[in-house]
């Protein structure tokens, strides 16, 4: 099967699953959590369905799982012991008898396309052939750690 036809499976399965969950904790927030954790997701699917397994793949599936986790575990304690967040609460009133169907398509689909459009660069690195590293994967690298510093900071 296709290659990018696999991920959009999976990404379609996880933000299903997501929603499932914001349904049953009764709080959207819960696809902010799901932002980071779905870049992890695709980054190592990614790397095990793609022809090729490389250094530069392996490497930016870690960069990703590093920030990726650092953001799930950063919303998710603070919102952890409060009420919905206000953006969706305000949404769940506005929306009325259409907030589940609203909801699904413009937050967890939604999400799920700009997720999948934002990683495509991560997609194709893990699907091309290996190449050694070179001077833009280490400039992209102090660029990272610089921009990762910078976040936690």
């Amino acid at each position: 099967m296709n290659y990018y036809l696999n991920l959009l499976i999976f990404l379609f399965l996880h933000i299903n699953f997501w929603f499932v969950i914001s349904l049953i904790k009764k709080r959207n927030d819960i696809a902010d959590v799901a932002w980071g954790l779905g870049f992890v997701f695709l980054a190592w699917l990614s790397v095990f369905i793609g022809d090729n397994v490389s250094f530069r793949g392996i490497l930016l599936s870690v960069l990703v799982t590093v920030w990726g986790l650092r953001l799930a575990w950063h919303i998710w304690s603070r919102h952890k012991g409060k009420g919905e967040d206000y953006r969706y609460l305000a949404w769940r009133k506005t929306w009325g008898k259409w907030f589940f169907i609203r909801s699904y398509f413009q937050v967890f689909v939604l999400q799920g396309v700009l997720l999948f459009i934002v990683a495509t660069p991560i997609l194709l690195i893990n699907k091309s052939s290996s190449v050694t590293l070179g001077v833009l994967d280490y400039i992209g690298l102090v660029i990272w750690l610089f921009g990762f510093c910078f976040e936690v900071v």
